[in-house]
Order: C-alpha cells, then structure tokens, then sequence
C-alpha cells in the first residue's frame, strides 16, 4: 500500500508542519497522492463523519499511522474541542479537477478487528474523499443540476399558485360588491345603512386575509431582512480577513461594528433580531475561521452600546496589556469578596505591624533615661463634642496660638 504524508499549515506564508505519515488499513476506492497539506477547517453540514458516506459522490477509509510519533491523538482532540473537519485540496487523476480530502472530527468508531498487531485505535483516523471540489459549489454534476431544474419548476408553481389565489379573490370581490350595493339600496333607513356597512367591511377583511396568505406561500430568502444583514456583514469581515491575512506585513487590523448603519435596510419588524451581541458573534466566529485559532480578538472600551470596535492581532503580535486584559476575565460574586477580604486582612495586619514598630521605637529612645514612664500611649479621648467644643472656648488666646505654631 502507498503511504501519504500529512502536512499541517496555519500561514500560507510560513513552513507547514509535519503532523504524520499514513496508509489506508484496506485498499480503498481512489489513490491519495505522496503529500497532502491540511490548510483549511469548516464546520459546512457536509464536512461530518456521520453524512455523505460512502455515497456516489463520497467516498471513505481509514488511514493508520506508520511514523511512530503518536501526533494523531492530539491532532483530533484539537479538532474535536472546537468541532471542526480539516480538509486539504490536491490535483486528483485527472488533471483538471480538484479532489477534496476531509478528516471529520465526528467520525464512525475506529474498528479493533482490522488493525494491524500492536497497533492502538488512537493512531487510526477516519478521511472522507470527494473526487472534484466543483460537487460542493452545486456544478460539475448532471445531479446538481436536476436539483436545481427541480428548484426552478417547484418555484414556478408557487408562482402560479399564488397568482390564482389573487384571481379568485378578485373575481369574488368583484362578485361580492355588487350584491352588497343592491341589497344595501333595497333595505331603506339607518338599519339599512348599517348593513351594507358592515359586508362591505366583511368583504374588505376577507380580501386582506387571502392577500396575506398568499404573501406568506413565498419561499424564505437569506439575502433580505435580518438574515441578509447578518450574512452580508459576514461576508464583509470575511472578505476584510482574507486581505489581512495575504499581507505578511500588516500584524493587526480592525472591525468596526455600527448597529445603526447595519440595520438601515432592516425592516422595522425585524431589527430586533440584529442586535450587537449576535454582530459580535459572527466577527469572533470568523476571525477564528479565518485566522485558525492563532490570531487573537479583543475588543475596544466603548461609551456607546451600538458601535463596536474589535482589535485583531496575528500570532505574537499582541501587545502584553491586552492579553493580561483578556486572561483577568469576570470573576464571579463569591471569588470577589474572597480577594477583598484578603486584601483588606492584608492592609491591618502593615497597619498593625507599624503601629508595633513605632511603639518599640519609642520603648529605646526613652531606655537609657530614667524615671521615665510612658503613660497613655493607647488612651482614646471619651470627651463628647459638646465637651470638646466647650474646652477649646475656654482656652486661652496662647494656647491657642501654640497650637498653630
């Protein structure tokens, strides 16, 4: 069996990493090539162990370790603690296509039956392989695109459904109107009056109920309202990454969010779906896609709850103030009053040992004199403000003047 080696790159400027040399336990369906370089992630549906296996279009098989260096464990609980599929792109047979290889962080169990003697189920992984990238993009296969023409055709005949629903309700409104006008010119009077009024209300209300089901039959777009705002500004600060990371030059940039500006073209139903906390989101969530957990995001102290501006630093470019901010974090209630109470146990105890070291200081100045004795040291004065008030009345004007001197 041939064996692949396996390279791990977070920069498409830096030097991969080795991570480990592999061969197929079982002869499998398609031919890896010598080296294969894992440079991306996705969490995409189709990226999972537990979909698309072993299908028309996917494939699958297990790749064993044959290097000794017991780096596959690690590389999987990586991938498992933040739910995540690698995936690395390689020439496949034929050269005008791109094949894709994927290493689902929830693949099937590892089977103990198979493996070779002395060999651990912890250096087995499980790869899926899709022979052109072009499948996931929707083209490439005559079934993508019946899918599509099936798209097409079921969204025609809603079309035509809803068109219909328009011209029955027309053609009864039209029905309806007449009817009421005679039967309201017949019946003479106030009570007369009051009836027509009211079916034409009637007819009226039944026209706005068959309008606004026919409005709700159409088909939900990402592209408009709360959504559309949400994917665009993604696709924004995606676009943005992308050009920080190619510039090998540039170590920190910026994303600036305005709540304001972005929900412009929100309806008004629908802005309290778009707020700051899920804007947030999405930018950390795409420079941690973007930047594959090495670069690092901290955002700015703001006196505005609708604007926002998040720093982001590549690898060892972030200054030691902002990581000391971002490792303090928010301590809870309990942790608080702890470190108060130490602080301020702390504080007495210098207080205390001050007040013991003047006092000695005082005990050998006086030590070598005699009849000397030191009364009072710690006497508090009992006088209440009354009495106090009433001595310094009664003091004399030298006194007084000592005093200030």
């Amino acid at each position: 069996m041939n064996e692949t080696t396996i390279l791990l790159s977070g920069d498409p400027k830096a030097k991969p990493d080795f991570l480990a040399t592999v061969e197929p336990l079982k002869q499998p369906p398609f031919n890896l090539p010598f080296q294969v370089l894992l440079d991306g992630y996705t969490r995409e549906p189709w990226s999972s162990g537990q979909n698309n296996i072993d299908t028309k279009e996917w494939q699958s098989c297990y790749l064993v370790s044959t290097d000794g260096r017991n780096r596959l464990p690690g590389f999987m609980q990586y991938l498992q603690g933040r739910r995540k599929a690698a995936l690395a792109k390689f020439k496949a047979a034929d050269a005008s296509k791109k094949a894709v290889l994927v290493i689902p962080y929830d693949g099937p169990p590892i089977p103990t039956e198979g493996l070779p003697q002395g060999v651990d189920k912890s250096q087995v992984i499980f790869a899926k392989y899709l022979r052109d990238e072009n499948i996931l993009l929707g083209r490439g296969d005559d079934d993508a695109q019946k899918k599509k023409q099936q798209q097409m055709l079921q969204q025609q005949q809603q079309q035509k459904l809803i068109e219909e629903k328009k011209r029955q309700s027309q053609s009864q409104q039209k029905a309806i109107l007449p009817q009421c006008a005679s039967s309201s010119n017949k019946t003479g009077g106030l009570l007369g009056n009051l009836l027509g009024k009211q079916r034409r209300t009637d007819t009226h209300l039944d026209i706005v109920r068959a309008s606004k089901t026919s409005n709700d039959i159409t088909a939900f777009d990402p592209t408009t309202g709360a959504a559309g705002c949400i994917n665009s500004f993604r696709n924004k600060v995606s676009a943005d990454l992308e050009k920080f990371k190619a510039d090998p030059t540039t170590v920190t940039t910026k994303i600036s969010i305005s709540l304001g500006s972005l929900i412009k073209t929100v309806p008004t139903d629908e802005r309290d779906k778009v707020t700051m906390e899920v804007l947030k989101f999405a930018a950390y969530e795409m420079v941690e896609e973007v930047g594959m957990d090495r670069w690092i995001a901290a955002k700015e102290p703001t006196d505005f709850m609708d604007e926002c501006v998040i720093n982001v630093y590549k690898e060892g470019h972030c200054p030691e103030d902002v990581l000391e901010d971002l490792n303090k974090g928010e301590l809870p209630d309990e942790i608080r009053g702890q470190t108060r109470h130490i602080v301020e146990s702390q504080s007495k105890a210098i207080e205390r040992k001050g007040k013991k070291q003047d006092e000695e200081l005082v005990k050998q100045s006086i030590a070598g004199e005699d009849n000397v004795v030191v009364l009072n040291t710690n006497k508090r004065d009992r006088r209440t403000l009354e009495q106090i008030q009433k001595d310094l009345e009664d003091e004399g004007e030298d006194v007084k003047r000592s005093r200030f001197e």
